[in-house]
């Protein structure tokens, strides 16, 4: 199960050590996009050099895979694009994937962007749309230029002032960390 790290603006990057356990669970890819920047890559170093150039003043969705749709590539890495929107998934979604693509591009390109381009980033409707394919998934988004990322789905705030899809990965951690809900 992949993992997305929300972090809001104005709050810290995560810590090194959760980085490198999000990582050391999910070594099928990483992505990031912030207010002004956005990078997928299979190298975790190359990852982390464009992720330190994200001012603490930007939004930033974090995502690292776990393949379960789609081969290890690039180009199937989250945060998926359309124009300036971005697009993270975790979790397993009963779509066919249109060929190499993981299921949650599919979903992205298929149903979710569509609704944006003909209802609005901020319309109900795009909700509406979400809402009926997510299931136990969770989601985020947001726009090149916000200062605000979207979540669906349930996130878990924790201490350090990030959102969490899943705490998985804290078991590639050396110490127990601090998961205050």
């Amino acid at each position: 199960m992949c993992v997305i790290i929300v972090r809001p603006a104005g709050v810290k990057m995560p810590s090194k050590e959760v980085l490198d356990a999000a990582y050391h669970a999910n070594q099928d890819g990483c992505g990031f996009v912030s207010t002004f920047h956005h990078k997928k890559t299979l190298s975790y170093a190359t990852f982390l050099r464009e992720l330190a150039k994200v001012h603490q003043s930007e939004a930033c969705i974090i995502h690292f895979r776990l393949a379960t749709h789609g081969s290890v590539r690039t180009a199937n890495c989250h945060p998926f694009r359309r124009g300036d929107v971005f697009f993270a998934h975790n979790g397993i979604l009963p779509i066919q994937p249109m060929g190499d693509m993981t299921d949650s591009e599919t979903a992205f390109e298929r149903y979710i962007y569509p609704a944006i381009a003909e209802y609005g980033y901020d319309d109900e409707m795009k909700d509406y749309v979400i809402s009926n394919i997510i299931g136990c998934s969770k989601f985020a988004m947001m726009r090149l230029g916000d200062r605000e990322a979207k979540m669906y789905g349930s996130f878990i705030e924790q201490a350090d002032g990030c959102y969490y899809s899943n705490l998985r990965f804290r078991y590639f951690m050396h110490k127990p960390y601090n998961h205050a809900i």
